[in-house]
């Protein structure tokens, strides 16, 4: 996790520094060898390795190295959060940080020939190395699905389909979210908890499930933390036709839920009092041909990854002639 500002550092500014200079943090130092030498942690080693930019720590005890960085961050706090301080989620928070350093940028600095920062980093971008794909600064688990279709990340429970009970999966835990893969597939994504023992649960996940047993449906937990407009359909449209209801997530998954509630829109001006799945799903068909909702992920890391093979392989002899004679001579 120690490494997800450096990515959006160097994603935001359109470049990588040829050399960054760590603090003596536990996210950039394993363990002190001897009295200078500093073992760098792998998920470090793994980021310079990755974006190709060297690394060095400060010295021990010498504030002098960084004073001016901690007292840069006194002062984008003082003036980005002094009056406001409030926020409704981490995301409206870091959107008004960024608007308050864009700003900060565009003023004109005297010690620098009343050059702004924007202007500066632009003058620089040209000798930084190239942008790279967005790093995926994420940990790694490995976990076997419970009877409830669900794995456990650091105490807290996130569900998957339900035909994966069971089974081994593999799971990416970033800072804000989660993502479950199987055979190289993702079968699941999910906000990231950071409490005890909570639930994130996804209704799609349990369909099956509730076609065998849809009176469980009503009170589950997994309405309860269904997204809104799904719950307002069924409380508008389903309640006491829970199969009825069922039927329609199951068609979720080929057609997406705006098109769904466009279909419902059109469905309460001709038949306001008889709205159904199977009218739902014939306006949806008519409309734009319904298309499996598949989750990918961009596979920019994977050319520039094979980028990387490439070149490492030409570092290697690839003519099987000089093998051949090699053979021979043996």
């Amino acid at each position: 996790m120690g490494s997800f500002c450096p990515v959006l550092f160097f994603e935001h500014i359109g470049g990588v520094y040829r050399t960054v200079v760590y603090d003596n943090m536990k996210v950039a130092i394993k363990k002190f060898v001897g009295l200078t030498e500093k073992e760098p942690t792998d998920a470090l080693v793994k980021l310079s390795m990755y974006y190709g930019f060297s690394f060095r720590f400060c010295n021990i005890r010498s504030g002098n190295e960084k004073g001016h960085v901690e007292k840069s961050v006194e002062y984008i706090r003082r003036k980005a959060f002094c009056h406001v301080y409030h926020f409704d989620s981490l995301d409206a928070a870091n959107e008004h940080l960024l608007s308050v350093c864009i700003n900060l940028n565009q003023r004109p600095q005297i010690m620098a020939n009343h050059m702004t920062a924007l202007e500066q980093i632009a003058a620089e971008r040209e000798f930084l190395l190239p942008a790279m794909p967005k790093y995926e600064s994420a940990r790694i688990e490995t976990s076997r699905v419970d009877k409830y279709s669900t794995i456990s990340i650091d105490t807290c429970h996130y569900s998957v389909p339900e035909f994966y009970v069971d089974k081994i999966v593999f799971t990416k835990v970033y800072s804000t979210h989660i993502r479950c893969f199987s055979e190289g597939e993702m079968i699941a994504e999910h906000k990231r908890c950071y409490g005890n023992q909570q639930w994130s649960i996804d209704i799609g996940h349990y369909c099956q499930i509730f076609k065998r047993k849809p009176g469980a449906l009503a009170h589950s937990v997994a309405l309860k933390q269904a997204d809104i407009k799904w719950q307002r359909i069924y409380t508008k449209y389903y309640i006491k036709k829970e199969k009825s209801f069922i039927d329609l997530l199951i068609f979720h998954q080929e057609c997406p839920l705006e098109t769904i509630e466009k279909a419902i829109l059109t469905l309460e001006k001709l038949t306001p009092t008889d709205i159904t799945t199977e009218k739902i799903k014939v306006i949806c068909q008519r409309s734009e041909p319904c298309q499996e909702v598949v989750q990918t992920v961009s596979s920019a890391i994977v050319e520039k990854s094979k980028e990387h093979l490439e070149s490492y392989g030409a570092l290697l002899p690839c003519s099987t002639e000089k093998f051949s004679t090699e053979e021979v001579i043996a």
